[in-house]
């Protein structure tokens, strides 16, 4: 392969990585349709997101599979916790506390943009770290692990958006966190099982389904208040 050649095939493998979270991300931004999020603060969530896989990667490597006595929990609080925590993390420290934060749906805008931010980085590292198998890995990442980082967020900011507007806020950061934990965890399981692929993909159209309520409710709430 010539060295044109080589490089147009790495510029399609990196949008191939890099477009379907921002399609992703454009998608949910256009669902705040009555108060949109300032671009800048868009922007700004999705770079966090991005930062967040530097944590993550120290931490997974410090936890890993061998400190857990089965898969399950490994997955669980060696993977899913660690990078769904690391989301949290930046949005109720950053993102939470912004005055522009000020109805429920930001909180899924918010908490998309950062997971999003993460799966971008985490995807391109997937596509290019698997040398010969580039194409099949960015093309089934499309429609499997960047949709799930997506819902994870939806679900996570969906119950952030909730707590801000809350008195009782503890009980609903809680629940957002384990719910995206539980869900990437589930997802990850079946993968790592080596023969539950599709218990992984049914996971992963609940939570799509459960997450596109979530921004209807929200959207509504959002409705309302406008």
């Amino acid at each position: 392969m010539g060295t044109e050649s080589r490089i147009l095939s790495m510029i399609i493998l990196l949008l191939l990585a890099i477009l379907p979270p921002l399609l992703i991300a454009y998608y949910v931004y256009q669902k705040d349709k009555y108060d949109k999020e300032p671009k800048r603060l868009i922007i700004k969530s999705f770079l966090f997101g991005c930062l967040a896989i530097l944590p993550a990667i120290f931490l997974e490597n410090i936890y890993d599979q061998s400190l857990f006595p089965n898969l399950f929990l490994y997955v669980f609080f060696g993977i899913a916790l660690i990078e769904e925590g690391v989301k949290y993390f930046f949005l109720k420290n950053y993102m939470y506390k912004k005055e522009e934060f000020n109805e429920p749906m930001d909180g899924i805008v918010y908490g998309v943009m950062i997971s999003l931010g993460f799966a971008t980085v985490e995807n391109i590292a997937y596509v290019f770290g698997n040398e010969g198998q580039e194409l099949r890995i960015a093309i089934m990442r499309m429609f499997t692990a960047i949709p799930l980082h997506a819902v994870c967020g939806v679900i996570l900011g969906y119950f952030v958006g909730l707590a801000k507007f809350s008195d009782d806020k503890r009980p609903l950061l809680f629940k957002g966190l384990f719910l995206a934990v539980l869900i990437h965890a589930l997802y990850n399981y079946f993968i790592f099982l080596g023969q539950g692929f599709i218990f992984s993909i049914i996971v992963l159209i609940v939570a799509i389904y459960y997450s596109k309520k979530a921004i209807d409710i929200h959207q509504q709430d959002s409705k309302m208040r406008h």
